[in-house]
């Protein structure tokens, strides 16, 4: 029998695979809902077996918030199952979606499913910035950008200022009953850390599971 052809790994202008993955939250969550709501930051990572992955989730895992603040979503996506998910999750302390691509169909169609006898079939390392028009706008294959270089890759894309740059010295109104126009930017600021909000309440069952070790469904 003949063997798949490896697909291309999308290219900056180019239309990002949809996808439709289960979540280690709960739920499952298709590309196009997130991207309906602004950019989103697709990180593939090889499973939890790799240091490397760890190490650099918890580095997104510090910046993630000012990412959502920019107007952005974070969604990893490893190859595996529920529970390898799940403890991937925790010891990495990502509140993001952490989605498990167990039929490898997601990872083969970004055309980075890679196997070896040692782990079987695993994505490789790799960052996409989708807009909101499902175009990929940015890529890194085969390296890790730092946060802060995908922060400021959100924000060109959205034009929200980071959170380290806002206004210093605003005034305050001088009524307490006088309500404040804010920006545009402030208004998406705070529409973001609502959302942020929603998610962090969808992770608390895989919080408390951290806490507690249980790895059942």
């Amino acid at each position: 029998m003949a063997r798949t052809k490896a697909l291309p790994v999308p290219e900056v202008g180019a239309e990002a695979p949809a996808f439709y993955l289960p979540s280690a939250q709960g739920g499952q969550l298709r590309l196009s809902m997130r991207t309906a709501r602004g950019p989103v930051v697709v990180v593939f990572y090889s499973g939890g077996w790799s240091a490397e992955d760890v190490a650099y989730f918890k580095e997104l895992a510090a910046k993630e918030d000012e990412i959502n603040l920019a107007g952005a979503t974070i969604v990893g996506i490893g190859t595996g199952e529920l529970t390898s998910a799940r403890g991937f999750v925790c010891d990495t302390g990502i509140k993001s979606y952490v989605l498990y691509d167990y039929t490898g169909v997601a990872t083969r169609g970004y055309g980075l499913l890679e196997k070896d006898e040692e782990h079987g079939e695993y994505a490789r390392p790799a960052t996409f910035i989708v807009d909101s028009d499902n175009k990929v706008v940015q890529v890194w294959i085969g390296e890790r950008p730092k946060g802060e270089e995908v922060l400021t890759k959100v924000s060109e894309i959205t034009g929200f200022p980071k959170l380290t740059e806002e206004a210093e010295g605003e005034e305050k109104p001088e009524k307490t009953g006088e309500r404040k126009r804010l920006s545009p930017e402030e208004r998406e600021k705070r529409r973001a850390k609502r959302r942020a909000g929603r998610e962090d309440a969808a992770t608390g069952k895989s919080d408390r599971e951290c806490g507690n070790g249980s790895d059942e469904e």
